[in-house]
């Protein structure tokens, strides 16, 4: 355009075009600094160094926190990052967690503590922790990495909006180049006029707040988001979010705390208490479920410790059903209600014990059984999982916006419909007694439906999973948008498309509203782009227009989408209320945790 200005000898179109640009590359890089600082911080969170303590002479060795291995024992004193995740083995603070998980206090932390690298101790006292992995496995580089992956990702609109450019620009570009040419055959007036209206439609032809309205929301909301503890990953995930229209949660892990407890243990036959309980101690051990684990506590409580004499071999997982081994020669089965009615022993368990176990779970208890080859069921138990306190109030928030709400659980009927009353899900949407396959099916049907729903009324409705990626991968997989636990399997965070670092489920609400703001926010920016540039060629067709009107509009266009994508990004005092307001929602449901 300037190129052109010259010839004409509009030396003072030229140079305001010259200027104006100027201007603007200066205002959309101050613009744009908020977020790319945000993101640079969250990089940022790498430890640098360790402080290893020699096993044998005590010393404190600085070493890179790359090569820090597992199981090594490092100092974190008052200031410090910790380098690795790890578990507290001495000292007592409280560590800033802020920058990882959003949450605005720093924690306790005393002996036994986990601990999460890049996290830093602004207690008084130093910490001493032993490494449970390696700096590039612990929690802060998943994060970076989700991150860096959220950044790379592309949404369906941006590319819709890049094609459109693609084909918009040439076709604008040549229609100045046949202004520039053609009307001079009419007379050396007629061809300025047109060259003149030429310059400005290149000026038009130049799509950058077109373009850059959508990425700049993205990047400011996916900013938002990871600085509140939520890790997104794309724009395209961003829009789901802000369609959602049905979530399906799933029970173990999600709903609740998924640490169970062993409340009830009763023996069936000739064996001891103390040998039932060994043989579910020695069946549960190599198991990785949560409820596993709280049998295993259950016997140590009792002074039942894995016994050593006996031979275990051929430890199977049987899915939505429980385990299989054989044990000193002899097949053992420890799983619910569905196993033992496949391999027919449930119709031998005495009528007393039937009844009684029925009782565990019309309580919401999660109820079992365990077997023995030639002697069948020797033993039945009970564990319960404590919901998490913020769940009630979730479900509540999330209907009030009219999101459909189903929970899935391989729980039997009874305990699942007792767990739903607990939180508010009516059980017309409580989904029991799954296995992995029948989540999977649940979870396509619901994909399905919602794509008729968007036949019949033209509207976009998303499907949301929420899990913690124990047994429910695959249906995290198929849903449209998928929610990972933060506190639940490493794999459920690589696949998930967002990630709640402290498994908080209020911040579901948060992240939906976002969602929302996004899908507003580049509608608008999109919809004011094109109407500066129609407006602009509109002035240009009727004799009005002039290059520095042109280059002003374009430039000041491309500045308000800016601005108006970064309106996404709290402010320090919005920052500031909301950590208020988390503290203030955390301390109401403190008496509900005792």
């Amino acid at each position: 355009a300037v190129l052109g200005a010259l010839p004409l000898q509009e030396y003072t179109e030229s140079a305001a075009v010259c200027f104006l640009f100027s201007i603007s590359e200066a205002l959309e890089s101050r613009a744009t600094a908020r977020a790319r600082n945000a993101l640079s911080a969250i990089v940022c969170l790498r430890p640098e160094h360790a402080n290893v303590i020699n096993p044998y002479t005590k010393a404190i060795v600085v070493l890179p926190a790359s090569v820090v291995a597992v199981g090594s024992v490092v100092s974190v004193r008052t200031g410090d990052k910790v380098p690795c995740d790890g578990v507290v083995i001495e000292g007592k603070s409280h560590v800033d967690e802020s920058t990882l998980t959003g949450e605005s206090r720093p924690i306790s932390k005393t002996k036994g503590s986990k601990v999460s690298g890049g996290t830093i101790n602004t207690g008084s006292t130093q910490l001493v922790i032993k490494t449970t992995a390696t700096s590039e496995s612990s929690a802060v580089s998943r994060l970076i990495r989700l991150v860096e992956e959220a950044q790379s990702n592309r949404s369906e609109t941006e590319k819709m909006v890049d094609t459109f450019a693609k084909i918009y620009t040439p076709f604008v570009i040549l229609a100045a180049l046949c202004m520039c040419t053609i009307p001079w055959a009419f007379g050396r007036e007629v061809g300025i006029f047109w060259s003149k209206n030429a310059l400005v439609t290149i000026v038009i032809a130049c799509p950058c707040a077109l373009i850059i309205s959508t990425p700049v929301t993205y990047v400011a909301g996916l900013t938002a988001a990871a600085q509140r503890g939520v890790i997104v990953k794309g724009g395209q995930h961003l829009e789901s979010l802000g369609r959602t229209k049905s979530i399906a949660f799933d029970k173990t892990g999600t709903l609740s705390e998924g640490m169970f407890q062993l409340l009830e243990m009763r023996e069936i036959g000739k064996m001891s208490r103390r040998e039932v309980l060994e043989y579910l101690a020695l069946m549960e051990a190599p198991a990785s479920h949560p409820l596993s684990e709280a049998i295993v506590k259950g016997a140590l409580n009792e002074g039942v410790s894995i016994p050593k004499h006996i031979e275990l071999k051929d430890h199977t997982l049987l899915p939505g059903e429980g385990i299989t081994a054989v044990v000193n020669g002899k097949t053992v089965h420890v799983g619910n209600k569905k196993l033992f009615q496949r391999i027919g022993l449930y119709d031998k368990l005495p009528t007393e014990h039937a009844s009684l176990v029925d009782e565990w779970a019309n309580a919401g208890g999660t109820t079992g059984f365990i077997s023995i080859a030639g002697e069948g069921i020797i033993g039945s138990y009970c564990v319960a999982d404590k919901i998490r306190a913020e769940t009630k109030e979730v479900v509540q928030d999330l209907k009030k916006m009219g999101i459909e709400i189903t929970m899935l659980t391989g729980d039997l009927r009874p305990a699942a419909v007792g767990i739903g009353s607990q939180i508010g899900i009516d059980n017309g949407f409580i989904k029991s007694e799954l296995l992995p396959e029948d989540k999977l099916s649940a979870i396509e049907n619901e994909v399905a439906a919602s794509r008729d729903k968007d036949r019949c009324w033209k509207a976009k409705r998303a499907v949301m999973m929420v899990g913690d990626g124990v047994n429910d991968a695959p249906a995290l997989a198929l849903a449209d948008v998928s929610v990972a636990m933060g506190e639940g399997a490493a794999l459920a965070m690589e696949t998930s498309d967002v990630t709640l670092m402290d498994s908080d489920l209020r911040k579901l609400h948060y992240i939906i509203h976002m969602g929302k703001r996004v899908i507003r926010t580049i509608a608008v920016n999109i919809v004011f782009s094109l109407l500066v540039k129609g407006l602009v060629g509109g002035f240009m067709l009727a004799g009005r227009g002039s290059l520095w009107a042109a280059i002003a509009s374009d430039v000041g266009a491309m500045l308000l989408v800016t601005l108006n994508g970064m309106r996404l990004l709290p402010s320090s005092k919005k920052k500031n209320d909301l950590a208020v307001a988390d503290d203030a929602k955390k301390n109401a449901l403190e008496p509900n945790l005792v």
